[in-house]
């Protein structure tokens, strides 16, 4: 019972959260605090997080992640801590709708002026009806399934708002009993452009 207890309100807290962070976009009182940062070295750092949590065995089943990252330097204008929560979220659906001993395959992909992100799983996928839903608030796939994992059906809402908010856009593709693969794509800076900012500043 007190199991039950410790779950449901670990629920509720981040209900409330994700319900304050959306209040505080709607009403434009979120301001970001943005600083230009290597865009891999932020991703890796998740990563590798989230590598440790899973070899930790504080999951009770068994995944590989692999990445895939663009060669170029990237460097992007983001508030780091909003980011975090975007691809944290990512993630963890992932993770938490993977098979065990699933794949998942974290992409960095060079779009000329824009990088985009991936996640890929080896899910159950989503119909395209629901695809076209996901990203609105307290929509969920498996409403059972997804209380089970203590989701709100704010997670991709936010994540939505919160890359919007940095000029870029989200989106998913999934193939039923295949898999699932998130992205955003957001506007970069190149290391040769900052090079050439740099040498004109000197």
């Amino acid at each position: 019972f007190l199991e039950v207890i410790q779950l449901e309100s670990n629920r509720m807290i981040r209900m409330v959260s994700n319900l304050l962070d959306l209040s505080k976009i709607d009403g434009g009182q979120i301001i970001l605090q943005k600083d230009l940062v290597d865009f891999k070295r932020v991703v890796d750092h998740i990563v590798d997080r989230m590598e440790f949590t899973l070899e930790s065995g504080q999951r009770d089943k068994n995944y590989k992640i692999v990445r895939h990252y663009t060669p170029r330097d990237i460097y992007v204008d983001i508030d780091q801590d909003r980011m975090t929560q975007v691809i944290d979220n990512l993630i963890n659906n992932a993770i938490k709708y993977s098979p065990d001993g699933g794949k998942i395959t974290i992409g960095l992909e060079d779009n000329r002026d824009s990088v985009i992100f991936s996640v890929s799983d080896q899910g159950l996928g989503i119909s395209q009806v629901d695809a076209e839903h996901l990203f609105e608030r307290f929509y969920r796939v498996d409403k059972a399934r997804s209380r089970e994992q203590g989701g709100s059906g704010l997670g991709l809402a936010i994540s939505k708002e919160v890359v919007e908010l940095h000029g870029g856009r989200i989106w998913v593709e999934s193939i039923e009993n295949e898999g699932s693969t998130f992205s955003f794509e957001l506007p970069f800076t190149s290391m040769d452009e900052l090079e050439g900012e740099w040498e004109e500043f000197e």
